[in-house]
């Protein structure tokens, strides 16, 4: 496989997509909040909609913004009509 590599990339790129077909890596399992491992389906689809909830929607400042309004500026951006 290595020779057809170097000889024949395009050959060698289609073996490996052959090879991979039908092959989907997938999550298993992670970790919750308190570091519990969920492997269930149910209980890990949750606590990915919990994660992307909270970075949608966070509850706290972010680091940027609290070094922002430590330094006296502005955090929200406001918007403005320009007249030309």
């Amino acid at each position: 496989m290595e020779k057809d590599f170097q000889s024949a990339p395009k050959r060698f790129w289609q073996t490996i997509r052959r090879l991979r077909r039908g092959k989907r890596g997938s999550i298993q399992a992670v970790y919750s909040k308190g570091g519990t491992l969920l492997t269930s389906t149910e209980e890990v689809i949750g606590r990915w909609k919990e994660h992307f909830e909270e970075l949608l929607n966070p509850t706290t400042p972010s680091m940027v913004e609290t070094e922002l309004e430590d330094e006296g500026r502005q955090t929200s951006i406001s918007w403005r009509k320009s007249l030309r």
